[in-house]
């Protein structure tokens, strides 16, 4: 017992532990990992918003252009091409080709080397648009003047080559502000559709060397592999360094504008953060620690000097025990002072009870064979239920054929048959006896029978009664063979025929009287459904119609044993089920309502048993 209490001690304060400083563990966690997501977004918005505003810039730029070509186009006169030199920042200069390559005539904001009559024929931005004649901007390149990267772009209209030279200096402006308003170690890059960098803010000599960005591992192993404006995290082999990387695309442009942003500083806010929360996390625990203790110690001594009380007294009952346990919780003091008056009372109860006991052992036998009485009237009662039935068909039968022999239309024939349909019901008195008898037995003998041979049985027990009440079966099944309990099955399908003839005259359907009886095989199942149109099943009822000796008919009517029966036969002796619903159909555009049983059973109920 001493080795016991220690053990629900220890159990006690580990538990204490466990739900005082798990949940603080946990919450440790969520929140870094709240902090860690909080600053994953913050860098993916701020890339984002980089992204956007480099690409609001080229569009403004693409509108630009569109607007000096249609410029160009529309405005015939003679000075155009110096003004909108003039007064648009990002144009240097325009070259007006005739479509052998020779300049006719040229405007710039500088000194140039090429000349009204020079032959352009053998530029390469020439060829290049000779061979397509589809307007293009040019890869970027450098004059001796421009200290910024220049493009081209190249049109004809009216028999004129169009060479517009745009200077970039507005993306060196907007990457001075865009330093400026964030941090210093973020690389933005601007690269064109021909993988030449057109800006990059950290390393300007990728622009300089005319570098090309498809070669490197960013673009083959990040940018190709994830969507644009998500954020990506890559490593450097070469300098071994993490880093997030955004990138998107200028439709009109085709350029991609990517975001390069070294992990550093979130590795380090993070780490900062967890040592704080180590820290913390550290303090607390050690706090619990020792209140844990204390409280575990509090509530566990009294009830370990309670336990050896009730221990002692558990081995004699006789003897009485005097708690002096203190404990500075009122409940423990309750609690033995409960005790006390518990055993006071055990040891008086105790000698009522072996006076009780000599009673009720006498009781015992007269209830057991009070109770073997009982299970006799019951069994009685039921086989009178079902012989209902076959003994009015009997009489029915019988007064058929005296009726008929009176009346002269009695013959061999209808004798003969008569007479078979009374020895096969006096056949099923007999065999509802057996039926009953080893209906709560586990070893009744399984048969291989044909659903055939069940549904002719119950229609020859049946005709006769259901020709009598105007009753018409429809039947509709397949002919297969199952395994089970053979004259079971045939109970069962009886009882809820019989239930459905019964409903017609509790319902006053007096005319178009139709019960139908169809089987289907279903993966390896057999189901039954049988429904009929006297009115179906009253809606307060219907989930009580299988709970035994339930019945809505006088009790000179029934026991309400029938579908109880039925519901035992299909389920715990055949492995099957069967529900109970009502449902509205029609019968030659006539509406009606009737009650609906499903019946379903597997074909070898030997695999279920």
């Amino acid at each position: 017992m001493k080795y016991k209490k220690l053990v629900f001690k220890k159990d006690l304060y580990k538990k204490f532990l466990l739900f005082s400083i798990l949940p603080l563990f946990i919450f440790s966690a969520v929140f870094l990992g709240i902090i860690y997501i909080q600053r994953y977004n913050a860098i993916t918005t701020k890339h984002i918003n980089i992204i956007n505003n480099v690409q609001y810039n080229l569009e403004v730029f693409n509108k630009r252009i569109n607007t000096v070509v249609r410029t160009l186009k529309n405005d015939k006169k003679d000075d155009i091409i110096d003004d909108v030199v003039r007064y648009n920042d990002t144009v240097s200069s325009i070259l007006t080709l005739n479509q052998k390559g020779i300049v006719q005539d040229i405007s710039s904001k500088t000194k140039t080397k090429v000349f009204k009559r020079y032959d352009y024929s053998n530029k390469l931005i020439f060829k290049k648009f000779i061979k397509t004649h589809k307007p293009f901007l040019s890869n970027i390149y450098f004059s001796t003047i421009e200290k910024t990267p220049l493009i081209s772009y190249i049109f004809q209209h009216n028999n004129k080559i169009f060479i517009i030279e745009l200077n970039l200096r507005f993306l060196d402006d907007l990457m001075y502000h865009i330093d400026k308003e964030f941090i210093s170690n973020i690389d933005i890059s601007i690269i064109d559709k021909y993988g030449l960098y057109i800006v990059d803010s950290v390393n300007k000599q990728n622009v300089y060397n005319r570098n090309s960005f498809f070669l490197t591992d960013l673009y083959d192993k990040y940018i190709l592999k994830h969507k644009p404006m998500s954020l990506i995290e890559t490593y450097n082999h070469e300098t071994h360094e993490d880093n997030f990387l955004t990138y998107s695309k200028v439709k009109n442009l085709s350029w991609l504008i990517v975001v390069k942003e070294s992990s550093d500083v979130m590795d380090g806010y993070i780490l900062n953060l967890l040592f704080w929360i180590i820290l913390s996390v550290i303090i607390i625990s050690f706090i619990i620690i020792q209140s844990a203790k204390r409280i575990t110690n509090n509530i566990v001594s009294p009830i370990e000097q309670l336990t050896r009380d009730i221990n002692i007294f558990a081995s004699d009952t006789s003897s009485v025990i005097k708690s002096n346990m203190s404990s500075q919780y009122a409940i423990f003091t309750t609690l033995t002072d409960d005790f006390i008056k518990m055993q006071t009372s055990i040891i008086e109860k105790e000698k009522e009870l072996k006076k009780q006991i000599d009673a009720n052992q006498q009781k015992d036998k007269i209830l057991y064979e009070q109770s073997k009485m009982a299970a006799m009237g019951e069994m009685i009662g039921n086989i009178a239920h079902q012989w209902r039935q076959p003994l009015s068909l009997i009489s029915t039968i019988a007064s058929g054929l005296e009726a008929e022999k009176e009346y002269g239309l009695f013959t061999d024939e209808k004798f003969f048959k008569g007479m078979k349909q009374i020895t096969s019901t006096t056949q099923l008195l007999s065999q509802t006896i057996d039926d009953f008898r080893n209906f709560f037995k586990k070893d009744k003998e399984k048969t291989t029978f044909s659903i055939k041979s069940i549904v002719e049985k119950d229609l020859g027990l049946l005709e006769a009664s259901f020709k009598q009440n105007s009753i018409t079966l429809q039947t509709n099944y397949d002919d297969v063979e199952i395994v089970g309990y053979q004259n079971e099955l045939i109970q069962a399908l009886l009882n809820i025929l019989n239930n459905a003839k019964d409903a017609f005259k509790e319902n006053d359907i007096k005319y178009n009287r139709f019960i139908f009886l169809d089987t289907v095989v279903e993966n390896r199942y057999l189901k039954i459904i049988i429904k009929d149109n006297a009115g179906g099943i009253p809606d307060h009822i219907i989930d009580k119609i299988f709970e035994p000796y339930f019945t809505t008919k006088h009790k000179s009517q029934g026991t309400g044993i029938g579908l109880y029966m039925t519901h035992e036969i299909i389920v715990n002796h055949m492995n099957g089920t069967i529900e109970a619903f009502n449902e509205k159909y029609k019968i030659d555009k006539e509406e009606f309502v009737g009650a609906m049983f499903v019946i379903k059973i597997p074909l070898d109920i030997s695999n279920y048993k």
